[in-house]
C-alpha cells in the first residue's frame, strides 16, 4: 500500500486523477460509461442523506446532475482540500446542490446512523487501515442503509506492469498492492464483518490504447513519476510510440467491481 505522504502528494489536487480519467474516457471499450452504470446501481430513498468519501473531482455527480433525486442531501468529502476545490469548480452552477467537507474515512465526524447511503469508489485501498474505515462507515449508516464501494482485482491493468518493466526493469509499477488492501479477492470478506447481504457487480471494460502520451501521463500520475522523469519522459513516450508502431494498439485489462452492502439491523 502507498504511504500516507505519497498519497497526499498524488491527490493534492485533481491533476493526477484527471490523467487517469482521460485515459479511460478516450480508450475504454464499453460504451456504457462507468459513471452512468454505477449511478444506476444506487437506490435513493426519499429525502436521502448521502455521503461520498473520496469524491475526487465529483466526476460521478457531474455526469449525472440531471438524475439526482430532488430533496437529496449530498455531502461530498475528500481528505484533500485541493480535490474539493476542484470538485466545486467542476460542478460550477450546480455547486449549491452539495455540501463539501474535508474528511478522513477512518474518522468520520458525524453521528451514528445519520446516512442512508455512503459511497467510497476506488479509495478504500489508500487508507492505512481499511477495516477501521469500514467500521466508521457502518457506524454512520442508518439501519438498512447501503454502502457502495468500487474497486478492482489483482489483474487490473497488469499489462502496464509488463510495459514499464520492459522499459526499465529497475522500475516497479503494479496496482496489486492496492487490490490486496481492498479489492475483488478480499472485498466480501472485509465487508461481511460490518454489513449484511454483500453482493458484487462486475463492470466489463478494457482499454485499447492507440496514442502514447495519454498512456504515459496515466503512468506518470503514480509514484513512478519521480523515477521516469529522471530518465526522461520523452524517452518513455518514444518507447511507447515504437510499441504502437508494431502493434497498432495496446490492450489493457480493466474490469471493475462494485460492492453493495447493507447495514444490518441490531437484534437486542
Amino acid at each position: 500500500m502507498e504511504n500516507s505522504s505519497l498519497i497526499h502528494e498524488q491527490y493534492a489536487d485533481s491533476k493526477n486523477f484527471a490523467a487517469r480519467v482521460e485515459l479511460n474516457r478516450r480508450f475504454g471499450t464499453n460504451p456504457y460509461r462507468w459513471t452512468s452504470w454505477v449511478f444506476n446501481q444506487i437506490k435513493f430513498p426519499e429525502d436521502a442523506r448521502v455521503l461520498e468519501l473520496g469524491c475526487g473531482n465529483a466526476l460521478l455527480w457531474r455526469s449525472n446532475l440531471s438524475r439526482i433525486p430532488n430533496h437529496s442531501h449530498i455531502i461530498l468529502s475528500d481528505f484533500s482540500e485541493g480535490m474539493l476545490n476542484d470538485a466545486k469548480n467542476v460542478l460550477n452552477d450546480s455547486v449549491d446542490k452539495f455540501e463539501f467537507k474535508i474528511i478522513n474515512a477512518d474518522q468520520i465526524p458525524y453521528s451514528d446512523g445519520l446516512f442512508d447511503i455512503v459511497i467510497a469508489n476506488y479509495m478504500l485501498y489508500h487508507i492505512p487501515d481499511p477495516d477501521k474505515a469500514l467500521s466508521e462507515i457502518s457506524r454512520v449508516l442508518k439501519t438498512n442503509g447501503t454502502f457502495y464501494a468500487a474497486t478492482f482485482g489483482l489483474d487490473y491493468m497488469k499489462e502496464l506492469t509488463e510495459l514499464v518493466s520492459h522499459y526499465d526493469d529497475n522500475i516497479s509499477f503494479s496496482l496489486r498492492p492496492l487490490a490486496r488492501a481492498f479489492g475483488l479477492e478480499n472485498g466480501t470478506e472485509l465487508l461481511e464483518k460490518y454489513f449484511k447481504d454483500v453482493k458484487m457487480m462486475k463492470y466489463y471494460d478494457n482499454l485499447e490504447v492507440t496514442k502514447a502520451e495519454p498512456l504515459v501521463n496515466y503512468i506518470l500520475s503514480t509514484k513512478v513519476n519521480k523515477i521516469i522523469k529522471k530518465s526522461n519522459k520523452g524517452d518513455f513516450i518514444e518507447y511507447v510510440i515504437n510499441i504502437l508502431k508494431n502493434r497498432s494498439k495496446i490492450e489493457i485489462t480493466k474490469e471493475s467491481y462494485l460492492f453493495i452492502a447493507q447495514k444490518p439491523k441490531i437484534i437486542v
